[in-house]
């Protein structure tokens, strides 16, 4: 690293910067401002790593974050000092809430400026509250405060955004002008003469490790006695990862106890109908909450699942034992009923598990929903095989059946990750499925799905809703720009789609103006203006035609898929009364 810099500004922000880089990130995602040139020009020096420059702080946190999901390492974020610093906190409360290691770099103005109505000035300090591992003000950069400092600084902020459990975590970087390069170049040797070591290398200052959270054989005893003493148990799979899905998914078939899989628990697509893996439980549960009223234990691995249905009938039948895994403290048992709680990696309860209990065969549970639901499957294929219209849930199941095993899946919340959850097919390819659901919202999804897919380094199929699409509709320029293509799938349904599934939809006369809020809009110019491909299907086998087109072509593209919301509810009600029928003689 040189020692030749025009201020101190510029070398703080190159010392920052490079810490970040030798602590292994490689993300950066950028909004333009003045008072974080400092920073910027310390990351364009940065040769291998990603840069994204968005003009919207909002789509840009979101990008990172997408991109933090699917790397498993922290991205960061960088924006200049006021409201734009505010644009950031919609992602930061996401990736908090999920779980997800940020790493937030907000330029300020100095103090001198605070609270004396200088322009772009506001109190930065503690800006995100609680929703952030840890927040420090950097003070200005000054020759009296020793370079280590920069770096010890930059350090425990990876340290705090990757320790359990992981999240985002907030640099406030104040600096006085000159904020970029000026005609009095100096060299700074004798200011970093104790950092000669570590200008050679390239390795962090501090070097973190991070313990893996085992249990011990006696901690294993207590669970082992209580799956061996089990008469009737169930797992539960929220969102985990691919590796962690195959232990579960062992356990499951070890035991022989029937394994509800979340959309985004990798054991959800592509189970092909097996055994033990009951895909369509949702449905089910919608028809006979009572499923579940013999269950003794519950095992539930990985985050809360979509599927309210589940949430309710567990709730309902109050399971003597409920054993939650968790590689973290914080609790999540929205139902009250956890009664024990194993802070460890799913590997070591799973694997510690094999010595302790034993083999069981196929329980009557799992005989009884494994068989419910090829009924389902089966009912699903007549009802929405028997014609060519066009549906959200038909349009779930052709994705679902035909998206590529190279691809992934992002969804949107509200109406499309419920009914993917529920109609997706088993038989596809089982691809990695994402989605934002910290704390449900539907803004910056579009830019999340972008990050996602080029931190996974793989094509993305997003589909969203139009309100959505609408939220989000400036991060196109994202999609347009990214290096991994999008196909983005939009329910048109002329407004909140989910409104008309929920109680308020008979309570209020005025229900279309608050709740239905229709837009009247349709998306043709959208893509026109954003260089994107475009196809309105007008079937579900030209819809299964376009989006066979877009996965070859591996074009940023949009299909726009215009429904009806009263139809789309209607239909719901046809499946779940075929549905009773069918499974009321099992």
């Amino acid at each position: 690293m040189q020692t030749q810099f025009d201020n101190i500004n510029l070398l703080w922000g190159k010392l920052l910067i490079e810490e970040l880089v030798r602590g292994g990130v490689i993300c950066f995602s950028l909004a333009s401002g003045s008072r974080s040139t400092p920073l910027v020009l310390g990351i364009a020096e940065q040769r291998s790593v990603k840069t994204t420059i968005h003009y919207d702080e909002r789509g840009a946190a979101f990008y990172a974050l997408g991109y933090a999901k699917a790397a498993g390492n922290p991205a960061v974020i960088v924006c200049t000092s006021g409201t734009a610093a505010a644009n950031f906190f919609p992602a930061i409360v996401e990736a908090s809430e999920s779980k997800i290691p940020l790493i937030v770099l907000t330029a300020d103005r100095p103090p001198e400026l605070k609270e004396t109505a200088a322009n772009q000035t506001i109190n930065q300090s503690g800006l995100y509250g609680k929703f952030v591992r840890w927040q420090f003000d950097i003070p200005c950069p000054d020759e009296k405060i020793a370079p280590e400092f920069v770096l010890t600084t930059v350090d425990q902020a990876l340290h705090r955004s990757l320790s359990s459990p992981p999240g985002p975590v907030h640099l406030n970087c104040m600096f006085r002008e000159p904020l970029a390069a000026t005609a009095n170049s100096k060299d700074y040797s004798d200011y970093l003469v104790n950092l000669s070591g570590w200008l050679k290398h390239d390795k962090a200052f501090t070097t973190y490790s991070r313990p893996e959270p085992r249990l011990s054989e006696v901690q294993l005893d207590e669970p082992a006695k209580i799956i061996n003493e089990t008469k009737s148990g169930v797992i539960v799979v929220g969102k985990v990862s691919a590796a962690e899905s195959k232990l579960v998914e062992s356990l499951a078939i070890r035991l022989g106890w029937p394994l509800l899989p979340d959309i985004a628990s990798g054991l959800r697509l592509g189970s092909k109908i097996s055994e033990n893996t009951i895909s369509y439980f949702d449905l089910m549960l919608a028809t006979n909450d009572d499923l579940l009223s013999e269950v003794d234990t519950v095992i539930q691995f990985g985050d809360q699942p979509v599927s309210k249905n589940l949430l309710k009938s567990l709730n309902r039948a109050r399971p003597k034992h409920y054993i939650q895994i968790a590689s973290h403290a914080e609790r999540e048992d929205p139902n009250h009923q956890v009664t024990l709680r194993l802070e460890c990696s799913i590997a070591s309860f799973c694997e510690g598990l094999e010595n302790l209990t034993q083999q069981q065969g196929t329980s009557k549970l799992t005989e009884t929903l494994s068989k419910q639901s090829k009924q389902i499957d089966k009912t699903l294929n007549d009802i929405l095989g028997s014609n060519d219209a066009i549906s959200e849930p038909a349009v779930c199941r052709e994705i679902s059946e035909q998206i590529a095993d190279s691809a992934a899946l992002f969804l949107g919340n509200s109406l499309p990750v419920r009914e993917m959850d529920r109609f997706a097919s088993a038989s596809g390819n089982a691809v990695a499925v994402e989605y934002n659901r910290g704390v449900s919202g539907i803004d910056g999804t579009i830019a999340t799905a972008v990050g996602y897919a080029n931190g996974r380094r793989a094509p993305v199929t997003l589909v969203i809703g139009d309100l959505t699409f609408l939220h989000d509709l400036n991060s196109l320029k994202l999609v347009c720009d990214s290096k991994q293509p999008l196909t983005i799938i939009v329910f048109n349904n002329d407004g909140g789609g989910i409104f008309s599934f929920l109680p308020v939809v008979s309570e209020t006369k005025d229900f279309e103006k608050f709740f239905g809020t229709p837009h009247g809009l349709s998306f043709e110019n959208s893509a026109r203006q954003f260089g994107l491909e475009y196809f309105q299907p007008k079937s579900k086998k030209e819809f299964g035609r376009c989006y066979a087109t877009c996965q070859i072509s591996n074009k940023p593209s949009i299909i726009e898929v215009k429904t009806k919301r009263k139809a789309n509810f209607k239909l719901h009600q046809e499946i779940t009364a075929a549905l009773n029928k069918v499974l009321a003689g099992s």
